[in-house]
């Protein structure tokens, strides 16, 4: 079978979501029409989202879009379900004021104050990131929130069948825990009244009968100390929350989900989680692991770490539409995400909107890019640039004014002018060129100063572009290495010079194409400038 993440692969590429698509309406074929078919994803307000979060988001909105293809009478549901209620365990590397918020470590995220200072609490401000994360994408969806479902009461019903079924439960999830946190082990986690922190360890009773558990506040979900308090209370209305596991099972049971893709790392946590769910007396969701997103390094994205691209840095590098297509592509399959290599998942996108413009309406329907483009999205690009190409251009040209970059690379291939669809595409890609120009590339380029020697010849270089503005890239190529056989041994010794003064770089592209492109008038500005360059 073909790679489904090479470009082209169109029809592998989409064919997942259609396939979980066929397999949901059959677990659904039996539903009351009225009853809606729920799909769920999970954030954790702990850390900053990043694009780790937006897979877990947009994936399985995937598969909701391909099976309203096939029931297009039933209504459906996509759930974020937002953990606030969770203890916070680890201070997130990139928030401010890190050492005051490690005195809230165990306590409830929904219940800490915002390090940035602009929200009501910790979850709060990340609630608010991930809404402003996933405003670029045109995805339907529902938050929900965990504190919310614990406090109204949503969450009982099910509360009081785990607490029912708890050692059973406990018999599930003991085995697979280090045997020094085998003993004591509860699915429940009270929220000590006295200092607030979610209790992890110890509850020492179970009373079904009138909704309670007894137990010591020993140590929190934070790791830290608990404050000694014992007692007896409820675990209704907030008081407590379930360990993770059957906090998963608890949301499937309540919600009634029947969709769900989770990463490859918890697979095991979905493994178990279902056999409490048929405990509790349900059925597990559909869904399957997905591969991790690995930085450059190739370790695991981390919201905790703070490592891995935010939608910021990529809006400003990339379409999001690339970033849909990237994660559209097999799921299955472990694949990199970083800054750098953002250019060639943008040329991938490239090729398969120029496959796109060329088929057919009923090809176009089995596109993977009907996934992918949103309502402003164009649909052609009739140039045959590539998105590293015109990056290379931009350094090249050592220039961050876009009217110029743009006259440019119009000159370079004027269809990219073409048409309103090509353009607007090829200026929204320059932008991103220009944005990674001025991120990375502007601040590291050194700037030549030419010893006298070399002043002379740039300056005979200076003159002959001055003089002739019309030259065509063979005259200006010509004259170059007739300047080289006048003062080097080799013609092509003068090029290293001429680099680090037009361009500020030891290579680039052949200089009298590049030259005539850029025009002389521009390149002499350019020349001019070393000249007057000194020690």
């Amino acid at each position: 079978m073909a790679d489904a993440s090479q470009p082209g692969n169109t029809v592998v590429a989409e064919l997942w979501p259609r396939e979980e698509a066929r397999r949901l309406a059959e677990r659904v074929a039996a539903y009351e029409p009225a009853r809606p078919v729920i799909f769920q994803s999970g954030f954790g307000p702990s850390g900053l989202p990043h694009l780790g979060t937006m897979a877990e988001i947009l994936r399985p909105s995937f598969v909701r879009k391909a099976f309203h293809l096939i029931e297009p009478s039933r209504t459906s549901r996509l759930i974020v379900f937002i953990d606030d209620l969770d203890g916070l365990r680890k201070v997130p590397e990139n928030v401010p004021n890190r050492e005051d918020v490690e005195q809230y470590l165990g306590i409830p995220v929904s219940k800490i104050p915002d390090p940035f200072g602009c929200c009501a609490s910790f979850a709060d401000h990340m609630i608010g990131q991930l809404g402003g994360f996933l405003a670029p994408v045109e995805v339907e969806f529902e938050l929900v929130r965990a504190a919310e479902m614990y406090s109204s009461g949503r969450f009982d019903e099910g509360l009081k069948l785990i607490l029912d079924k708890h050692a059973e439960i406990i018999a599930i999830i003991a085995p697979t825990l280090r045997e020094e946190n085998r003993a004591g082990w509860s699915p429940f986690m009270p929220i000590c009244p006295k200092c607030g922190q979610v209790v992890e360890r110890r509850v020492t009773a179970y009373h079904p009968e009138r909704a309670s558990i007894e137990f010591t506040c020993e140590k929190s979900a934070g790791g830290t100390r608990g404050c000694g308090f014992s007692g007896e209370q409820s675990v209704l209305g907030g008081m407590a929350k379930v360990q993770w596991k059957v906090d998963w099972a608890l949301r499937w049971y309540v919600l009634k989900v029947d969709y769900e893709l989770y990463g490859k790392d918890l697979t095991d946590s979905a493994r178990l989680s279902g056999q409490i769910l048929r405990v509790m007396g349900a059925k597990q969701p559909l869904g399957f692991p997905f591969e991790m997103l690995l930085d450059e390094q190739g370790h695991k994205i981390s919201k905790s770490i703070g490592r891995g691209v935010s939608v910021e840095q990529w809006t400003r590098y990339a379409p999001i539409e690339v970033l849909k297509f990237f994660l559209l592509l097999n799921p299955r399959r472990a694949r990199k995400l970083f800054l750098e290599a953002i250019p060639q998942y943008v040329d991938e996108y490239l090729d398969t909107v120029r496959a796109y413009a060329a088929e057919s309406e009923e090809q176009r329907r089995e596109s993977v890019l009907e996934f992918v483009i949103q309502g402003t999205t164009p649909r052609r690009f009739n140039s045959t640039l590539t998105f590293g190409l015109m990056m290379n251009a931009v350094a090249a040209l050592g220039s961050s004014d876009r009217d110029f970059i743009w006259n440019y690379i119009v000159r370079y291939d004027a269809s990219i002018a073409g048409d309103p669809e090509t353009e607007k595409m090829g200026r929204a890609l320059t932008e991103c060129a220009l944005n990674f120009y001025r991120d990375f590339v502007e601040p590291t380029k050194k700037l030549y100063t030419p010893t006298e020697v070399e002043r002379a010849q740039l300056k005979t270089l200076d003159a002959y572009l001055r003089e002739n503005q019309g030259a065509s890239a063979e005259e200006i190529e010509k004259k170059i290495y007739d300047l080289g056989r006048e003062n080097y041994d080799k013609p092509g010794k003068i090029f290293p010079l001429l680099y680090r003064s037009i361009l500020g770089q030891e290579r680039g592209p052949r200089l009298g194409a590049f030259i005539r492109l850029a025009t002389p008038a521009k390149i002499v500005e350019l020349l001019d400038d070393t000249i007057a360059r000194t020690a």
